[in-house]
């Protein structure tokens, strides 16, 4: 785990405990209080569990504090992530439309836990499980956005090549893809997939992310092996924007996708 991120986890669990003996709780009686069982509040002060944003708030509701188990949880989850992504995370989470071009991995407010777990182990084959669990953690929950009472619109192109390449094995691969063709058939999500007969194409130099928010500046992230820039200026992001409708006028259309998409899924089973 790095240095940062245990940092994160001793605060947490620091602040738990000493929030719970200064009242002379047991951690089976704060479990009672705060609808999780003792053990896992037990997990949580020895730094063997990770918190969830549901606990943090119940731990500011029955504590009566001021969101500290909130700003806690949320310096914890930043630390889950690398310094050049970080940033992005407030735009993700105010966005009203995600735009995406995928080549390389299924975008993470997508993922299945087995496959984000397979891409994070691939990509840092050297982090010992407790990293790798928390990582996977907080992808997922990045998810939580899409189960708002009104969720931001997806619009996403991916590569066919990311698609057909196996991630992990056939059956975490063929349970990923049956996930996309589930939110590919949701009202608020798009998925265009750019085949292999597309030949050339606009989005070569990398993947593009482009967030949209009513009221607000739209902004913009491009990443690369060790790196990744969120892009602010409205020239640039203008730019990526056209590349994005390029890539969707070579891109098949939702409904072909579609199509595309149960096949593969159909020769994973096979």
């Amino acid at each position: 785990m790095a240095s940062a991120e245990q940092s994160g986890t001793s605060a947490f669990a620091a602040e738990l405990r000493a929030q719970r003996t200064a009242r002379g709780w047991t951690q089976v009686e704060l479990g009672k209080r705060i609808g999780y069982s003792g053990s896992f509040v037990s997990d949580v002060e020895r730094g063997e569990r990770s918190p969830s944003d549901d606990f943090a708030q119940r731990c500011d509701e029955t504590f009566e504090l001021p969101g500290t188990f909130l700003r806690l949880y949320e310096d914890l989850r930043r630390n889950a992530y690398p310094p050049f992504f970080a940033p992005v995370l407030p735009h993700e989470r105010e966005a009203d439309t995600i735009h995406g071009w995928c080549l390389g991995a299924v975008p993470g407010l997508l993922q299945t836990e087995r496959y984000a777990r397979s891409v994070i182990c691939a990509q840092r084959p050297w982090d010992d499980e407790e990293s790798v669990q928390r990582t996977v953690e907080a992808r997922i929950e990045r998810q939580d956005i899409l189960s708002r009472p009104k969720p931001p619109m997806l619009w996403y192109v991916m590569h066919e090549g990311m698609l057909r390449h196996v991630i992990g094995d056939a059956e975490i691969m063929g349970e990923q893809v049956g996930k996309l063709i589930k939110a590919a058939e949701t009202p608020r999500i798009i998925i265009q997939v750019l085949p292999f007969t597309a030949h050339e194409h606009a989005g070569t130099e990398g993947p593009i992310w482009i967030y949209e928010r009513v009221g607000g500046p739209t902004v913009a992230y491009t990443e690369c092996y060790g790196g990744g820039r969120l892009i602010e200026g409205q020239d640039e992001v203008a730019d990526l924007t056209k590349v994005m409708g390029m890539l969707r006028a070579a891109a098949l259309s939702p409904k072909d996708s579609l199509h595309l998409m149960r096949a593969i899924g159909r020769d994973l089973d096979g």
